[in-house]
């Protein structure tokens, strides 16, 4: 792996209460760099390590297979004007690309030789969504994963490996998510190199703050994805946090509030570089 496609963990929290601690680390699902050093010496500090869900393939398949039964006559396009649609087309044009994207975004585009229409056609909503999304992720080196990455070190460390949530509760969460939102953003393809750019700045710096209020809309920020889902890991992380000695990924969105839910039941929370 080239080394300056490596870089430095910075959005991970020392938990510690009744002398017991464990951490909680912000994952980005998709990212151009590789955590790959700062994950293994943080999972050599823990015996168990809790996930958002499943990440195992058999699981991916299920929610990809979820994503491609929609109507077969509809096409989230269709619900665009032609010039947005021609963007779209112009900008997520396939790259030619010698390195393998991992499997989070691979599910997501299962015919990346085709065309954006032929490619979506028949998903549902969220699927036509995050398959035009990891393309135009792809296209710009987007390769890794934090917690793919995470997952396929613990694999190998041979940790107690514990997902939070079952796939159908996720797959639930996918359905969920807001049309109108989707519609939105594709919209907007124009701001999506900016906003990129500055998820990746904030980031590599750990800034929630900046993470939680950015101003892009994507559209798996909303309450029903993000807060609601705080308080269902928080609970469900709680037994793991309270016998110390573990690690639980999930995505940055959700660290400010667990965050706040662990003040507020007593543990000291502080920011600690892996």
């Amino acid at each position: 792996m080239n080394r300056f496609r490596r870089k430095v963990l910075k959005t991970v929290w020392r938990l510690e209460k009744n002398g017991r601690r464990s951490f909680l680390v912000g994952t980005a699902h998709f990212f151009p760099y590789s955590f790959k050093i700062s994950s293994t010496k943080l999972l050599r500090q823990v015996s168990k390590v809790l996930f958002e869900g499943p990440l195992d393939e058999a699981s991916m398949s299920k929610v990809r297979d979820s994503g491609l039964r929609g109507d077969s006559s509809e096409c989230i396009l269709d619900e665009l004007d032609e010039a947005t649609v021609a963007r779209i087309t112009s900008v997520l044009a396939p790259a030619n690309s010698s390195r393998s994207a991992p499997m989070g975004l691979r599910m997501f585009s299962p015919k990346p030789e085709a065309s954006i229409r032929a490619m979506i056609q028949g998903m549902k909503p969220w699927m036509a969504f995050f398959a035009i999304y990891s393309r135009f992720l792809q296209n710009n080196g987007w390769t890794y994963s934090v917690d793919m990455e995470a997952y396929r070190l613990a694999g190998k460390m041979s940790k107690d490996i514990v997902p939070m949530e079952t796939i159908e509760e996720q797959i639930e969460v996918l359905n969920a998510v807001s049309r109108t939102q989707i519609i939105d953003f594709l919209k907007r393809i124009d701001q999506w190199g900016s906003y990129t750019d500055d998820f990746v700045k904030w980031y590599l710096e750990g800034d929630l703050a900046k993470i939680y209020s950015n101003p892009y809309r994507f559209p798996t920020r909303s309450p029903l994805v993000i807060e609601d889902r705080d308080r269902v890991f928080y609970e469900r992380m709680l037994t793991y946090l309270e016998q110390g000695d573990a690690a639980a990924f999930v995505g940055i969105p959700h660290v400010m509030g667990i965050n706040r839910l662990l003040f507020a039941d007593g543990y000291d929370i502080q920011k600690a570089h892996s």
